[in-house]
Parts: structure tokens; sequence; C-alpha cells
């Protein structure tokens, strides 16, 4: 959870504002506690002053004991001469008539008292309160005085995270931008709103954007060039040698039909680098959009299957469509056609014989949907991510190019659909190959 900018962020600001608002209870309630108890001193004094100039007349000489609540201010009046308290609100209590004058907090009784100590001549008048009560009255006050803090401190988190989050908005935008680059869509990140401290990072991935863009420029350069220029010397060579059969001797016909299997094998490499190369390179807009037509995706499955069927039924592979819907795409009818061929060439070349391979083409979303779904053997799940990087096999035992699953990778991606390989999970090994393009708009044609 630390390992995100955001939460980092949140938390240090949110424990810092909550450190000083801890900071800032624990000063409010002692300043409260303080302040209370000097209003508790000011109110003992202002009695004392007035009971000084005639009214303590209003004192009982004798009260009965217990009468006064125990949260009340106790009065006590002495005059030189008397062993007794001339006037008391609580006979029971015999405060020291030697108290110093003003503030004192002696033990009477077994508990603590707060007392005022008064002398005017031969009078000394002390009013006292029970430390208790007086620590009761604080406390109370004070605590009042948290409440506002308890409230906020959740509400300053809310608003750490508000801030944080609104202020990384631009940073996510960013990111999803960084997610959505691939070698079709290698854009630049626009600078538009970038905060500035995060200008040069930008700047460093949109340099890296275009050092990569034209690394994928020669690389798909140099394969144009090189299918182009190898696929005239190899035509050349297989009809030569298709010239020489007829003149090889029986005991080399074997090792003929080898060179042949070689040629040939060199050629279909050829033909898959340049569908690879038109298929990486980028539409050319109006000759692109000319080309289009609406195509039938249930046809190029049929399509599709006749090219392999020969192929399936020589190896016993029962191969055939459970659920066809017919659905059209805005695309290059050949583009279609080699990406389901591929797919369906690729559960051929991997499905044992006697295995079987099912079609379906579903519509979901506004997408339609081809699955191929085979009885192979699977393929390691540490190595799916890569089925589509360019001369990658899974399995070297099987003979292939690399090449195919690109070339589907990338027509798919240029129309604006998705491509997907698993291994099957229904209690049977094999691959379920899944191709998703967009359905053509009503009425475009």
């Amino acid at each position: 959870m630390l390992k995100s900018l955001r939460n980092q962020l949140v938390i240090a600001l949110g424990a810092v504002v909550s450190l000083f608002a801890i900071l800032q209870g624990v000063s409010s309630y002692q300043f409260c506690v303080a302040g209370m108890s000097a209003v508790l001193d000011l109110r003992m004094e202002q009695v004392a002053s007035r009971l000084r100039v005639g009214f303590g007349e209003g004192i009982p000489t004798v009260p009965a004991r217990g009468s006064q609540d125990a949260r009340d201010i106790f009065i006590v009046m002495w005059k030189d001469g008397e062993t007794q308290p001339v006037r008391t609100t609580e006979p029971s209590l015999l405060l020291p008539r030697n108290a110093v004058e003003g503030f004192s907090s002696p033990i009477v009784n077994g508990e603590g008292w707060r007392i005022y100590t008064a002398r005017d001549g031969a009078q000394t008048v002390q009013v006292a309160q029970r430390l208790s009560v007086r620590h009761e009255i604080e406390e109370t006050a004070a605590t009042k005085t948290l409440w506002p803090i308890v409230v906020l401190i959740p509400l300053v988190w809310a608003a750490v995270i508000f801030v944080v989050s609104r202020s990384l908005r631009e940073l996510n935008r960013l990111g999803n931008k960084v997610r959505d680059i691939d070698v079709n869509h290698l854009q630049a990140l626009p600078l538009a709103r970038v905060p500035t401290e995060l200008l040069p990072f930008i700047r460093s991935i949109n340099l890296m954007i275009e050092r990569l863009a034209r690394s994928i420029e020669s690389e798909r350069k140099f394969i144009s060039d090189a299918a182009h220029e190898l696929r005239t010397p190899l035509t050349a060579l297989q009809l030569q040698a298709d010239n020489l059969q007829r003149d090889v001797m029986p005991s080399n016909q074997e090792r003929f039909r080898a060179l042949q299997g070689g040629i040939a094998r060199s050629s279909n490499l050829i033909s898959q680098l340049l569908r690879l190369a038109r298929a990486d390179a980028p539409p050319v807009g109006q000759s692109m959009t000319r080309a289009m037509i609406s195509v039938d995706v249930s046809a190029a499955v049929v399509n599709a299957i006749s090219d392999v069927l020969p192929i399936a039924m020589q190896r016993g592979i029962d191969i055939g469509a459970d659920e066809m819907v017919s659905a059209k795409v805005r695309a290059i009818e050949l583009d279609i056609g080699t990406v389901i061929k591929n797919l369906v060439s690729n559960a051929v070349r991997y499905t044992p014989d006697g295995g079987t391979i099912d079609l379906s083409t579903r519509v979901h979303d506004g997408m339609v949907s081809v699955e191929v779904k085979d009885t192979g053997s699977g393929i390691d799940e540490t190595l799916l991510p890569r089925v589509f990087d360019r001369f990658f096999r899974a399995n070297t035992d099987i003979e292939g190019s690399g090449l195919g699953l690109s070339i589907v990778k990338a027509i798919v991606t240029r129309y604006g659909g998705t491509v997907t390989l698993r291994n099957r999970d229904d209690g049977q090994s094999g691959i379920v190959a899944t191709v998703s393009l967009p359905i053509e708009p009503d009425g475009a044609g």
C-alpha cells in the first residue's frame, strides 16, 4: 500500500495535520483546565469579599449537619477570641483557622480542599471547595473543547484525500495514456496542464517514445525490404527445382524432396514476413478506406475451415463450428481471412491426430467474437504472455515460423479489436483463442 505515491502523501499529510490537531487539543485542554481553575478561584475570592462587607449576616450560626450539597462552596467565619466558627454552612467542617491568607490546598477530614482565606481586623472569612469537585468541573469544561478537534480530524483526512486525489488526477490521466501506448500507437504524451514537477519526467518519456518509434519503423522497413528482396530469388529457386525434378536420379529423390521442403518453408517464411510488414504498416488514409468492405465473419470462418479441412481429415481431426452468428465488420477482406485462417491453422498444427477443433462466433457489446478451441497440449502459463512476440514458439518440436500470432495481433489491433489466448479450464487440455472485432455500424457501406 505504501508503494502508492497517493497513499504516501495522504498518510504523511494526514499524520502531520492530525499530530498538530492532537497537540492543539492537549494545549486547549490544559488551558481550559487552568482557565476554569482561575474562574473558580475568582468566584471564591468574590464570595469572600461580599461576606466581609456585610453579606455574612445571612450565614446561619448553627446550621444542620449535612444540609449543604457536597458540590457547593463552603463558608466558615471566625472572630478573634472565639474557638469555634461564629458562622458556617457546615458545622462538621472545621477548616484550618491558621491557613495562610489567600489560597491554599490543605487536607481536611481526609480529602483535599481549595481554601481562600481573608482576614479583616478581628474577622477571618474562609471560602472552601472540594478539590474533587473542582477537578470534575474543570475536566467537564475542558473535555468539551476537544469535541471540535475530534470532529475535525476525520474531516481533515477526508479533505487531504480529496486534495491529493485531485492533485494526482493529471498524473492518473497521463498514466492511462502511457498504458495505452503500444507499437501501433506511439504517440507523445501531451504537455498541456502537466504540473511543473512532472515536465522533465514526461519529456523523458516522449523522447523514449520517439526513439522507440524510429527503432520500430527501421525494423518494419528492414522486414519489408528483406522479404521483397528474398521473394524473387526463392521463387526462381523453386521453379528451377521443379524443372530439375525429372532429371534427378531415383536414389536422390528423397534428398531432393528434402531440398524442395526447405525451399517451401523458406518461401512460407517470406510470405509470413510480407504479411507481417503489411499488418504493421500504418493505415494510409483514403487508400485503406477505399479497400475496406463489409466482411461477413461467418463466411470467413467457413472459408478458413475449408482451407484446412483436407489436412484435418488426413490426420483424423474433427473440425467444425458449433455456434455461428452472422455479423459483419468493416475491414479489408484479406485481413479478416488471414486472422481467422492463422488461428485455425495454429489449432490444426498443435492438435494431435484424432483431436477436436471447435469454432464459434458470438455477438456482444457491439463486438463480434470468433473463438477457436482445440484439444492440444496447451501452453505453459509462464509462456502465455509471450505468444504474440515475433518468432516466439511455445513448442519448438512443431514446425512453424513463430509469426502467425504476431500477424493476427497486428491486424486485429489495427481495427480496434482484441485477441487473447488462454488454456482451457473445462477439464480438457488445449487452447482457446478468441478474436473480437467491432461490428460494422448500421448504414455503413
